[in-house]
């Protein structure tokens, strides 16, 4: 059997079909998983392999179809969304624009390795309960990190600021 004729895995199946064939719903790529890889599968599973993916729906001559983002949508909203993150003792506390707090709190959910209990999102606050207060502070980096944030360079007392 050829590399080209080993079976793939289903997320990697997904991806191939919707890179190759205009798709419009997840019962018809059901039933393309089953006819081109002898996948057998439902359409609950389909759905949670396509936001996984961050597979999109694009217009397509007239029609809706499931496509690969060229970017990574997620990782490119919550750059824009968020605006803060800080600790004190015992609670990390993430600030976004108005409307993205519930997006951010997700995002949190979808972390399970995260030393977090939970989090509670607001309008443009998301309060985050970390497991242990002793790591706060590497807990905050890490999800700077996942998230892609990178803090705004501190004030520095006497520096000179030009206004231009």
């Amino acid at each position: 059997m050829s590399s080209k004729q080993q079976p793939l895995g289903r997320q990697a199946a997904i991806k191939e079909l919707v890179q190759k064939i205009a798709i419009s719903d997840q019962k018809q790529l059901v039933e393309l998983l089953q006819a081109h890889y002898g996948l057998v599968t439902n359409q609950a599973v389909v759905s949670r392999d396509l936001r996984k993916l961050g597979v999109v729906k694009k217009m397509f001559n007239g029609e809706l179809v499931y496509e690969m983002p060229t970017v990574e949508v997620t990782t490119e909203i919550l750059k824009l969304a968020l605006m803060d993150i800080s600790h004190n003792e015992s609670l990390i506390v993430i600030k976004t624009h108005p409307g993205l707090a519930a997006f951010v709190g997700d995002c949190l959910d979808q972390h399970p390795d995260l030393e977090i209990l939970g989090c509670l999102a607001g309008e443009n606050v998301v309060f985050v309960c970390p497991k242990s207060i002793q790591h706060i502070s590497q807990t905050c980096e890490v999800i700077c990190e996942k998230f892609h944030f990178k803090k705004s360079k501190e004030k520095i007392p006497g520096a000179r600021v030009d206004n231009f």
